[in-house]
Formats: structure tokens, C-alpha cells, sequence
């Protein structure tokens, strides 16, 4: 008795069938293969990386601060406070400033596209809003020095006699 269903299985010539061996073999052979090809993967990633450098973060002390009216030193205000420089190959560099004049807050100010200028042996120097600011960060010395100059326009006004300034520090890390 049965179904009635018939099937029979014939052999082509020439081909036999794969014994299990066989199929392990095969199975390793794969994966022996993707694993060559994960870890070139991998290396060429690591090298692409490498030759785009890594984000890079700066911060310190301001320890000081020059005023200019017409290009001449005035002394108006003792400066100190804090700067933080980031410094990313995929984007524009950040700066973060929080400045005190004579011991009393002036200014807490953070800016996210200074384009680089030019790099040189460690030293790097951004410009922004235009060219009115310039972020000069030397990385050469140590500890790094930093430097923020902006040229104000407008004269030299009596409520801030002057119309560029610089404040300069070192670095922390």
C-alpha cells in the first residue's frame, strides 16, 4: 500500500556525491576567505583614518590681553579666563572663550567655524567672521601657547578706547 507516489533518484554520471569532509572543507574555505576579506577591510579603514588625523581638544589659561587704538598698546584691563580650541580634520575648528577684565566677567563667548588658515610645524592659525578674528595655536612649545585677535572697526570709542585686541595664554593638557 502506499499513495501511489514514486520517485527515484539517479546518479549523472561522472558526479558523485560530496561527503561530509568534503562540505566542511568547502565551509572552512569560506570563512577563511571572509576572514581575509574583514580584516583588509579593516587595515584600509585604519589607514584612511590615520591619514585624516583625529579630532584634537586644546584648553587653558588666558594670562593676559593687549588693547590697540590705531595699531598703539592701551592700557585698559588686566585679562584672564579660560579658552578651549577643538580641532577636527572633518570640520571647521571651535573655540570657547570666558574672559574676565580686571577680576569681573566680560564676556562667555563660543564660535564653531574658524577655517584653517595655515599648519606649520605645530603651529596652527584659524581665522573667522571673515578675516576679523584670527586663533593662532602653537603646539610646538610647551606647554601650547594660544592666542585670539580681533579687529573691532569702529575707532577707538570712549566707552571701549580701543578697536583690536588680543589675549593670549598657555595651554593646560
Amino acid at each position: 500500500m502506499g499513495n501511489g507516489l514514486r520517485f527515484r533518484i539517479t546518479r549523472i554520471d561522472g558526479h558523485k556525491p560530496k561527503t561530509r569532509k568534503e562540505n566542511h572543507t568547502m565551509k572552512n574555505r569560506k570563512n577563511i576567505l571572509t576572514y581575509i576579506v574583514a580584516a583588509l577591510s579593516i587595515l584600509v579603514t585604519s589607514a584612511t583614518s590615520s591619514a585624516a588625523g583625529h579630532a584634537q581638544t586644546y584648553h587653558g589659561t588666558l594670562t593676559g590681553g593687549t588693547f590697540f587704538c590705531d595699531g598703539n598698546p592701551v592700557p585698559v584691563f588686566t585679562v584672564t579666563g579660560n579658552w578651549n580650541v577643538n580641532i577636527d580634520p572633518a570640520t571647521p575648528a571651535q573655540v570657547t572663550l570666558n574672559v574676565f577684565y580686571d577680576g569681573s566677567h566680560h564676556l562667555a563667548f563660543g564660535y564653531n567655524a574658524l577655517m584653517l588658515v595655515s599648519s606649520s610645524g605645530g603651529v596652527y592659525v584659524f581665522a573667522g567672521f571673515g578675516d576679523a578674528a584670527t586663533a593662532t595655536l602653537d603646539t610646538s612649545v610647551t606647554p601650547a601657547t594660544f592666542s585670539w585677535h580681533v579687529e573691532l572697526g569702529g575707532g577707538c570709542p570712549p566707552q571701549h578706547p580701543y578697536d583690536s585686541l588680543t589675549y593670549f595664554g598657555l595651554a593646560n593638557n
